[in-house]
């Protein structure tokens, strides 16, 4: 982050930053935590809609903010969604339904953002035309965030109306590791495979469940998840505004909704370079060049260094207090 304000930042940069204020500074955190506390309240809904267990506003927020540390430091950024199993697992939730309520949740993203991509496809068919920065960015980004967004949905209609190809797949693909790894690297394949055939079924049967019997429970928490995303997208749409993006809000909001499945499936931690180079292009397309740095820069602060640190002070919380049950205990 250092080495990008030196490398990008000028004398008018500066000035931008300063006239940029305070109060819009705060209003990026306050997304933020609107963004956090949305997703939290979809993960009750979910919950509390198909469980005995009730979960509180206060304790789905806290598992919300713990998976985002979680999520930065494994690669892939469903990193987060066994964590919270296992979490509402410790809450007393039944562990095939706390798999389930979560994969629910880590699905309903790809699918919003397949209908966003084949709704560009559509308006650009129709005539639908942004900036020429803007379109250039859409044409590179569109095409590679098609795969991830492809995958998710083949796996969920996969997983519903094809269960027994899905075993078949697992099977082929537990086969093929087992002959290539050795010893016990072989025996966790195994593993491996039968928890993935037992969760493929809980999770069919959860969101089978969800459909026919708690459908307005999946409309809201599924609704909560969109929203919650849509939400995010204002903190680099709040940032443009604030280094004098005049436009319309629609042509930021669908170019990150393109970009968004890139950096999800992003292989190294945090999305780190493939966050960076994405965002690049993004506020490349709406701001002059000196301004593109330090809103990289802030964008990446606000959505991801903060929400972090403050999920790894409640994980730090967590462990002390476990460690603190123990020391009781014994």
């Amino acid at each position: 982050m250092a080495a990008t304000l030196l490398l990008t930042t000028d004398e008018e940069t500066w000035r931008g930053v300063a006239s940029f204020g305070g109060w819009l500074t705060a209003g990026l955190f306050a997304i933020m935590f609107l963004r956090m506390l949305l997703e939290g309240v979809a993960l009750l809904v979910l919950v509390n809609g198909t469980q005995e267990t009730k979960l509180s506003v206060v304790e789905s927020f806290v598992l919300t903010v713990e998976s985002y540390f979680i999520t930065q430091l494994i690669p892939l950024t469903a990193a987060g969604v066994p964590y919270q199993a296992y979490l509402l697992t410790r809450k007393g939730v039944r562990a095939g339904w706390a798999s389930a309520v979560v994969l629910v949740k880590g699905f309903v993203p790809g699918v919003f953002f397949f209908f966003v991509i084949v709704g560009v496809v559509v308006a650009a068919l129709f005539g639908w035309e942004g900036s020429e920065k803007s379109m250039t960015f859409l044409k590179i980004v569109g095409p590679i965030s098609l795969l991830p967004t492809s995958l998710v949905i083949a796996m969920v209609v996969i997983t519903i109306w094809r269960p027994r190809l899905f075993d078949r797949i697992v099977d082929a693909l537990a086969r093929f590791l087992s002959r290539k790894l050795p010893g016990k690297a072989s025996e966790r394949v195994d593993q491996t495979k039968k928890l993935l055939e037992e969760e493929s079924h809980v999770f069919r049967e959860a969101l089978t469940t969800l459909g026919r019997k708690r459908r307005w429970t999946l409309v809201w928490g599924t609704s909560l998840i969109v929203v919650a995303f849509v939400v995010e997208f204002l903190v680099a749409f709040v940032i443009l505004w604030g280094f004098g993006y005049t436009g319309s809000a629609v042509g930021p909001t669908v170019l990150q909704g393109v970009l968004k499945p890139i950096i999800a499936a992003s292989p190294t931690p945090g999305s780190l370079a493939i966050g960076e180079g994405g965002y690049i292009g993004f506020f490349a397309a709406y701001l002059p060049q000196h301004f593109v740095g330090v809103s990289l820069v802030l964008w990446r602060f606000v959505v991801y260094f903060v929400p972090m640190l403050a999920g790894g002070a409640l994980v730090a919380k967590r462990i002390g207090s476990s460690f603190a049950g123990v020391k009781e205990s014994g």
